[in-house]
This record gives structure tokens, C-alpha cells and sequence, in this order.
């Protein structure tokens, strides 16, 4: 288990950005401390106060502590902090909220995850601490000015099989994520290989690859756990089937025998055995990100900000050579994505409440997530003036050619949690990719492993008494 933790409140970071460190669309000429004296809010109402935030590995993390000393002095309050991978980062955030113990002020989560946290009461809403002129001044946080999919993506009213984006405001976003489809453009046009719009044209694109350039065609997400099927899967699924097809049905039964499931299925897992890298079924997302940022494979449906990492000279080899597209359509010519944004929530049994939102509006704020993305690599933004930044459209724009961005706009014209809204989700996505193992490794056929997958997963809600 890999854990890092570390009192900020006492540590001197040697490239932390100074505290004027962006200027122009947020705050034109202001230094980030005339930035935050702005609010109508009294900063150091929690002094002396101590929260620790629990924070899954991920870019958003790397660009958040560097800035977190600026907190520590603006506020008077001590930061800890614990930084696990995503699978070991859940299990502990888990046995915290379950068991109430408060470890956790701050968490990282977000709309699916909240769906598990929510009925159980173990997370608070915000809607109170955003409407509590003591500690938030509503004029200077503009909440408009985050991105309403993403917003709406945090909301939830708690109806099992529906109402995201009702109901109360459970976590706030800190960045944007689609998925969209990398690819080696160099590679591509050297060997005259179709961009892919169509599951046929993907799994031709990657045999392609394969045979001409001598690396894997495409990779992926391989671990038999949820976050499997989260991205580039579950998004290619509903393209094939046109946005028709859900993992449970009306009466939350499951749904993974459905024909358009099978098929895309089957074609899908053939390609990673035939196409992909070796070990597909050990890769967790950044060693699949990583793997194509090093110049390993010829495709990648994931995250759209994973764009970052490969366009940066210093963590990859294809920087400049990369081209970006949406996923493969499915028979009525129409993409499909899902959406996810990590977000920051606060844990119900902490006892400092009042300065975990502090923490919260600090990090969320147009300064900090300017301050993030400019200087430490925080893409997709969550808030809109943030990607409209010239210096931050500037870096963006030149991605693919331009291609990125165009891209991700349209993207984001459709693109939604992709999940049904039900508290077992990740229980169901772990047995859904358990069932791809069994189709990878031959243990059984496509269709009989996704109807074991069915009986499983039925088995679970009916025990946690899930139904609509």
C-alpha cells in the first residue's frame, strides 16, 4: 500500500508559485492574498482549527498541494493530508464514513460515488454552508461559473434509478472529465489508417497498428474492479448502442445479456486480447495513460484531460504527435459520453465542519483553480472562466492541433453520468469486470459470462434491498 502524509501546515514547498502567481481573467492586477480578502467572509474564523483531507492519487492532487501553504496562512488552519491509490483510497474512505470516525475532514468524491455515501447519511449536503453568508460570500464564489453539467452531476435527490441533478449539492467539481478517443497521428498517417467512427473501424484501426508499427493498438483499463468499466467501456457501449442501453432496466434488474451488450462486449474484449498489451488485465488508469504517453500503444478511450500528460514534452514521448476524437458512434451515427468530475466534499462526522467548507471554497475558488491549472497541470478546469484564461486556451488550443479542443466542446454538448443512480454501483462494476475477465482469459463465452454477471449483481441489489 502506497500512503504519503504529511502536516502542510509546517512545509515549505521549493517550487511553490508565489502568491500573485496568475493574473488576467480572474483577478486581472490582485495578488491571491487581495484576491481573497475580496470576500465578505472572515478567513480566520477557524484559526488553530486542524483538518486532515483524504485524496485519491491523481493530477488534480499534484496541482493542489503546492498551493495548500497559501490556505495555512490565509486561514490559520492545519492541513494534513493521505494520498492513496483510487482502489486502496476508497476502501479506506469507506471504512471512515461506515464507521463514522471523522478521519477525514475533507474528501475527494463525486457523483457516483456520492450515490453509496448519500443514503446512509454519511456525507453532508452544502447547499447551508453555500447559503451562510458567514462563510461563503455568494457574490465573489460565483457557483455560475462552474460548468452546469458538472453541478448538476453532483446533485442528487436521493430516488434510487433517478434524480441526478436534483436535490441537494453534495460535492463540488474540480475539474471536467469525458472521454474521448487518443491517437498516434504520426503513426496514422504514415500508415494511412483510418480515424475510427465506428466499433468495426476501432478494432481494424488497432489490428493495424499492431501489425505495422509493432506496438499495441490500443490500451486500456484492465483490473477487474469498477473503475474497469467507468471510462472508455462504459461510454463505447452506450455509442454502440446509440445512448439506448443502461446496466439495469426500469425495474433495476440487471442488463449486461442485452444484445447490443454482448456484442459490443465480445468485439471489445477481442481487440485488447489481440490488439492491446499483455498485461490489459493488471493496468489501472495510469499505467494505461502512462502507456501510451511513452509512446506503448496506437489508441486510448479515456479521460480527455489525460491530454495534459501527453502533450507535456517532459513526462512524454508522443508529445506533438497525438490527435484526438470523439468515440466511435454506434449504427445512428451518434457518439455517446459519460462524465465524471472528482470533487470535494465534507465528511458528516467531522467535528470541524465549518472549516472543512472554508478548505473547500479556498481550493474551489476562481484563484486557486486558476492557480492550479496554469501552474500545476489541473485539466479540464471545473469552471468556465478558468478555461477561458487566454494562457490556459493558449496551452489547450495547441493540443492535436486544435483538435482537442474542438473535441472536448462537442463532447460536452451530451455528454452525462453515464450510470444508473443506486448506492451499489461499484459493487456491480467490480462484477461486471470480473465477467470481462472471465471473456478475456476464455473461461466462458461473452454471453454466459455477462448472464453470470446478471445473477450477481441482481443477488446484490436484492440483498441491499435496492429496487425502484
Amino acid at each position: 500500500m502506497r500512503i504519503h502524509r504529511r502536516s502542510l501546515g509546517r512545509l515549505m514547498f521549493g517550487a511553490l508559485a508565489p502568491a500573485g502567481l496568475v493574473r488576467g481573467a480572474v483577478a486581472q492586477d490582485d495578488t491571491s492574498e487581495t484576491y481573497f480578502k475580496q470576500a465578505k467572509v472572515d478567513w480566520q474564523q477557524a484559526k488553530g482549527q486542524s483538518l486532515t483531507i483524504g485524496l485519491n492519487k491523481h493530477p488534480f492532487t499534484e496541482s493542489l498541494l503546492p498551493l495548500i501553504p497559501e490556505f495555512r496562512n490565509l486561514t490559520g488552519i492545519e492541513v494534513d493530508y493521505l494520498i492513496l491509490p483510487e482502489a486502496e483510497y476508497i476502501t479506506k474512505l469507506t471504512a471512515d464514513l461506515s464507521q463514522q470516525r471523522g478521519e477525514f475532514s475533507v474528501i475527494m468524491t463525486g457523483p457516483m460515488r456520492n450515490w453509496q455515501y448519500i443514503p446512509p447519511d454519511w456525507i453532508l449536503p452544502l447547499d447551508d454552508f453555500l447559503n451562510n453568508p458567514k462563510l461563503t460570500d455568494q457574490a465573489w464564489y460565483k457557483l455560475s461559473d462552474f460548468y452546469p453539467a458538472l453541478i448538476s452531476a453532483n446533485r442528487w435527490d436521493g430516488t434510487t434509478g433517478s434524480g441526478v441533478g436534483k436535490g441537494p449539492l453534495y460535492s463540488i467539481p474540480v475539474l471536467e472529465e469525458s472521454y474521448i478517443l487518443a491517437y498516434r497521428k504520426d503513426i496514422f498517417d504514415q500508415y494511412h489508417i483510418k480515424v475510427p467512427t465506428t466499433m468495426a473501424e476501432l478494432v481494424e484501426a488497432a489490428r493495424l497498428v499492431k501489425q505495422n508499427a509493432g506496438i499495441p493498438g490500443i490500451v486500456a483499463r484492465g483490473t477487474p474492479s469498477v473503475a474497469t468499466m467507468s471510462t472508455g467501456f462504459i461510454s463505447g457501449l452506450k455509442s454502440f448502442s446509440d445512448g439506448n442501453w443502461a446496466e439495469l432496466d426500469t425495474k433495476l434488474r440487471a442488463n449486461f445479456h442485452d444484445p447490443a451488450s454482448v456484442k459490443f462486449t465480445d468485439a471489445w474484449v477481442k481487440m485488447v486480447r489481440e490488439s492491446g498489451p499483455p498485461n490489459w488485465a493488471n493496468l489501472q488508469w495510469y499505467d494505461a495513460m502512462e502507456m501510451f504517453a511513452a509512446g506503448q500503444a496506437g489508441m486510448i478511450i479515456d479521460a480527455d484531460f489525460f491530454a495534459a500528460t501527453y502533450e507535456d514534452p517532459k513526462k512524454s514521448k508522443v508529445a506533438g504527435k497525438v490527435g484526438y476524437a470523439l468515440i466511435p458512434a454506434g449504427p445512428g451515427g451518434k457518439p455517446y459520453s459519460g462524465l465524471w468530475t472528482w470533487a470535494l466534499g465534507i465528511n458528516r462526522a467531522t467535528k470541524n465542519k465549518e472549516a472543512a467548507w472554508l478548505f473547500i471554497a479556498w481550493a474551489t475558488s476562481q484563484r486557486s483553480l486558476l492557480n492550479a491549472t496554469v501552474g500545476y497541470n489541473n485539466y479540464n478546469p471545473a469552471r468556465a472562466s478558468v478555461t477561458e484564461d487566454p494562457r490556459v486556451t493558449a496551452r489547450m488550443g495547441a493540443w492535436g492541433d486544435g483538435s482537442y479542443l474542438r473535441t472536448v466542446a462537442e463532447n460536452l454538448k451530451t455528454a452525462r453520468v453515464a450510470w444508473v443512480p443506486q448506492p451499489e454501483r461499484a459493487r456491480l462494476g467490480d462484477i461486471w469486470a470480473r465477467a470481462l475477465h472471465d471473456i478475456y482469459f476464455q473461461r466462458m463465452s461473452t454471453e454466459d459470462a455477462l448472464r453470470k454477471a446478471d445473477a450477481e449483481v441482481d443477488r446484490v441489489l436484492k440483498e441491499a434491498d435496492i429496487k425502484p
